[in-house]
């Protein structure tokens, strides 16, 4: 039953529905990367027709493989840090913890604007560990009630490609300014990749002629911040969820796998430390 209206959030705040449908439609798929049940379930609670929210070929596929990159990368830090830190930047109706269900050594804070907090309370099952931030993160003030001193580890999925260069340098100011040292991890965009986000974002409202922000070079983030050192990146056509893919798909992995300014074009992660 569809019970849970969401005519009030903005665009930019709807475009929770693009990775909410690409994780619900791997969850029913034949052999899905994700296994995230949760997702298909949110998207039947909510009063909205998810039909309107257009997908473009492999996009699915793309935002299963980005998401499990992800989901990796927590579950890597959270092993060799148990008392560990975990921020979603830019939540949505991200279902990462429940998908990870750490231990209740680790905090995990979920961060978004009010109105979408709003939604995660009333559509998620609610954790002794887990702690909502309602609030822009362009107001420095979202991190007045996140430990500073523990390991952290921040994950974003799309956040960082709907800011501007001046927004994106601002978040990561915040970033190394209040936590004392851990790792920042998320999915980027390359310059011609950010060019097309209207043309990808408009069936939930957003401007076709919207841009949104890019990088080429993984160390163009630590231009922006001398404070981040660069890790590493990871690709779609290199992660091993690809192999669960088409013959063809796993044929243009491999060659994409030779060509790392080709590959970043598709599904990109990068990891810095701080």
């Amino acid at each position: 039953m569809r019970t849970h209206r969401i005519d009030h959030l903005t665009p930019i705040q709807k475009t929770l529905l693009i990775t909410l449908k690409g994780r619900a439609l791997d969850s029913r798929a034949k052999n899905p990367i994700l296994r995230d049940p949760m997702a298909a379930d949110l998207v039947h609670r909510l009063d909205y027709d998810i039909d309107t929210v257009k997908l473009g070929p492999g996009v699915r596929d793309a935002i299963a493989i980005r998401t499990s990159i992800l989901d990796r990368a927590v579950d890597d830090f959270v092993r060799a840090h148990r008392d560990a830190v975990v921020v979603e930047l830019g939540c949505g109706l991200e279902t990462r913890m429940v998908r990870f269900a750490p231990p209740a050594t680790v905090d995990w804070y979920d961060v978004d604007f009010p109105e979408v907090i709003a939604l995660r309370k009333e559509l998620m099952p609610q954790h002794e560990n887990a702690h909502a931030v309602g609030a822009s993160l362009l107001d420095p003030s979202w991190t007045d009630r996140i430990p500073r001193d523990r390991p952290t580890i921040l994950v974003a999925d799309g956040l960082f490609g709907f800011l501007t260069e001046e927004g994106n340098r601002r978040v990561l100011a915040r970033i190394t300014d209040h936590f004392t040292g851990g790792e920042l991890v998320f999915n980027a965009y390359t310059r011609i990749a950010a060019r097309m986000t209207g043309y990808y974002t408009r069936s939930v409202g957003m401007p076709t002629e919207f841009r949104g922000f890019g990088f080429n070079d993984p160390h163009d983030v630590v231009a922006l911040n001398p404070r981040l050192a660069f890790v590493d990146e990871q690709t779609g056509a290199a992660a091993p969820e690809s192999q669960q893919l088409t013959p063809l798909y796993r044929l243009l992995a491999r060659w994409f796998a030779h060509w790392p300014a080709q590959a970043r074009r598709g599904v990109w992660v990068v990891r810095y430390r701080f």
